[in-house]
């Protein structure tokens, strides 16, 4: 456990080193991440079971209590996220046409664009002395809405390029975002403090596995 926190501080400290290097070698050595990304088990991607793993690790670390902060600070949350689903398209969208760019290439970057807040806001905001408890708050509320407004954000900004099902997207990614959160809530609320030590370590791995995630992704 030691081993992991020590190793946990050290991706923190160096995270946007580590971003660089990352992103560079998937660029340059891309087949690594390619046999992940294009892996099968069952019908889920290996990186999806990544991001399960990820989202899993996020909602073990919450209670019930969490949502209060919603339900405290409405006003910023509802904003935030607001802001979240209108400005990052919107630049994404504005970058596919300042660059030319088309197709596949077009809707992979609007999908990033639009695709919810996690842990790597998390550490930023933490890292930038932010207010952390309102990133979690808007991060929670952005990724619980991520289904319907992804399918919506995609079929608004590249149903040019691509044809988005909507149906089969919402439900992909309620199976893959939605579900791993309430899971490890509900481990959580279930075995509260006999997790403790779980969370902990949950806490540690959820940003070890967020680099590879975020960008085989």
């Amino acid at each position: 456990m030691n081993t992991i926190k020590s190793l946990s501080k050290f991706l923190t400290k160096y995270f946007t080193f580590f971003v660089i290097l990352v992103a560079l070698l998937a660029i340059f050595i891309p087949g690594p991440g390619t046999t992940l990304a294009t892996t099968k088990v069952g019908n889920l991607s290996a990186v999806s079971i990544l991001l399960m793993i990820v989202l899993f690790g996020m909602g073990i670390t919450l209670t019930p209590n969490d949502f209060q902060r919603v339900a405290r600070n409405p006003l910023q949350v509802i904003l935030g996220t607001i802001a979240h689903y209108v400005i990052m398209p919107f630049i994404a969208f504005l970058l596919v046409h300042l660059f030319g760019l088309t197709g596949a290439a077009a809707v992979g970057v609007i999908l990033v664009g639009s695709a919810p807040s996690g842990t790597s806001s998390n550490v930023m905001s933490f890292l930038s002395g932010g207010d952390v408890a309102l990133d979690v708050s808007i991060g929670l509320l952005s990724t619980l809405l991520a289904p319907v407004m992804i399918p919506k954000l995609l079929k608004l900004l590249a149903g040019k390029w691509v044809n988005v099902p909507f149906s089969s997207m919402f439900f992909s990614a309620f199976q893959i975002v939605v579900i791993p959160i309430f899971l490890g809530i509900i481990v959580h609320t279930i075995f509260k403090e006999h997790i403790q030590k779980v969370i902990e370590i949950m806490l540690d791995l959820r940003t070890d596995f967020l680099l590879p995630c975020k960008l085989i992704a």
